[in-house]
Order: C-alpha cells, then sequence, then structure tokens
C-alpha cells in the first residue's frame, strides 16, 4: 500500500441506459465507471458488472481497489476519506 491510498464507503450505484456509475457515499469520488455496451461477455456467463456492496470499504491505490475487512463497530482506518479534511473531499 503506498503513502497515496485512501479507503472509499461504497455508495449506491445507478444505471443510466448502458452506463453504470458507482460513488463513495462519504466524498462522491468514482469507484466504478462502465458503459455496459463495451463490455464482452462469454455466452453463458452473467452479463451484470461487479459493484461494490453498500456500505463496504474499498482501498483504492493508484489502479489497485480491494476490499478493506472491517466488523461494523470498528473504527474508520486512518487513510479513510471520512478522516480527511472535508475541504479537499468535496
Amino acid at each position: 500500500m503506498s503513502d497515496g491510498a485512501v479507503v472509499h464507503i461504497a455508495g449506491s450505484f445507478v444505471y443510466i441506459g448502458s452506463l453504470l456509475r458507482q460513488r463513495c457515499a462519504w466524498c462522491g469520488a468514482v469507484l466504478i465507471d462502465y458503459d455496459l455496451e463495451r463490455i464482452a461477455v462469454p455466452v453463458g456467463q452473467d452479463a451484470g458488472p461487479g459493484v461494490w456492496p453498500v456500505g463496504e470499504l474499498v482501498m483504492v491505490d493508484g489502479p489497485l481497489c480491494v476490499s478493506v475487512p472491517h466488523d461494523d463497530g470498528d473504527m474508520l482506518p486512518d487513510n479513510a476519506c471520512a478522516r480527511l479534511d472535508p475541504a479537499i473531499t468535496t
């Protein structure tokens, strides 16, 4: 993990036509951005793209995005966007 890694809170995902977008529920950073017309799916496989479960903590470090394990009662990690100065996340 680099010093620039930020943990976001997955928000709801939205479909508009063939477009799908999911943002951080806290700061609005884009976590997923698909144009479904540009995705090739092998015959017989689920055509639905993957999205993060709402409320999941997602660490973004450049092109790397991974789920961060946590318990519901845990504090947010120090590198969570919700712990940053609000002036830089709006």
